[in-house]
């Protein structure tokens, strides 16, 4: 009974016999297809090589590491523009000549905008004043900065209504700055802060209470370590004017507010506190077991008991 049910289950029709023959008949040409030789396809050795040619041209490492041959196969020498390197020393924009500030790297046209805003009487009164340079690129604006010194020099507005006067010899910027009072005008007048970086310093120091120390600058968002090294030296720092917080009465809000203490930390003094009571000194502190030996030190001039 199974046999004839087998039977008749792999038993086909003459149509579906055909059909069946025709589509593994199609199924073996495709397969078969790719392997069979094109013999009017002939290699094209010489476009070949062309090719390879044209990409090793295009590739910049290519030419950036082998010098050019010649028609002979010589190293042909390089145009004036390949052996230009950029050089970089101290100067002072409102002497420098043209070709001196091709030397540093700046295009022809940016150099005749230079030269034409100092001959219709402009003047670089600090290193960030060439930020109105039209052209120059921020690349080259902060590559330059650190360079530039201008000499003292006391000019007078032909209005009358304003007198400057030049009291540092080095790019003609305040010799001190108060961190822990100065505003953000007093911040712009150093090199390489302009607004943005002013208000961002200031309010940082709202949030912390004040800084402890001139390299907690370094910490403000933006301030690049080039930046910070260059106005490092015109920096001081008042502790006196440090804002402590009390780590008995601070609420969470209070604590997670600030930069050091966020809400991990604050979470925790809470909850000690609900559970222990008030924190006596800073050995109760060092309980908490977010309470690392790098925050204590950074918190140690904050903390009121």
């Amino acid at each position: 009974m199974k046999a004839n049910h087998l039977k008749a289950y792999f038993s086909f029709t003459r149509k579906e016999r055909i059909g069946i023959v025709t589509l593994l008949g199609l199924i073996l040409f495709l397969w078969l297809a790719p392997s069979i030789p094109n013999k009017d396809e002939v290699f094209d050795e010489e476009g070949y090589q062309l090719f390879l040619n044209e990409i090793e041209q295009l590739s910049p490492q290519s030419d950036a590491a082998t010098p050019s041959k010649d028609s002979v196969g010589r190293s042909a020498p390089r145009t004036e523009k390949e052996k230009f390197q950029p050089a970089l020393f101290y100067f002072d924009p409102n002497t420098l000549s043209p070709d001196d500030w091709r030397r540093l790297g700046i295009p022809d046209k940016t150099a005749r905008v230079i030269q034409n805003y100092i001959a219709k009487g402009g003047k670089f009164y600090r290193g960030t004043d060439l930020r109105k340079i039209y052209g120059l690129s921020k690349q080259d604006y902060e590559r330059l900065l650190p360079y530039v010194r201008i000499q003292a020099r006391e000019t007078r507005k032909h209005d009358s209504e304003r007198s400057y006067q030049v009291k540092d010899e080095v790019n003609g910027f305040p010799p001190n700055i108060l961190i822990n009072s100065a505003d953000t005008n007093a911040f712009r007048s150093l090199p390489g802060i302009g607004e943005k970086l002013s208000k961002r310093i200031v309010a940082y120091r709202e949030k912390l209470g004040g800084f402890y120390t001139v390299e907690q600058v370094r910490e403000v968002y933006g301030i690049k370590d080039s930046v910070f090294q260059l106005i490092k030296p015109r920096l001081q720092c008042d502790t006196s004017l440090i804002r402590k917080i009390n780590i008995n009465t601070a609420t969470l809000d209070m604590l997670k507010a600030h930069p050091y203490i966020k809400y991990q930390v604050g979470n925790a003094v809470i909850q000690y506190r609900s559970q222990h009571g008030s924190f006596a000194n800073e050995e109760d502190l060092v309980l908490l077991h977010v309470m690392s030996e790098d925050l204590l030190q950074k918190l140690r001039p904050y903390i009121s008991y």
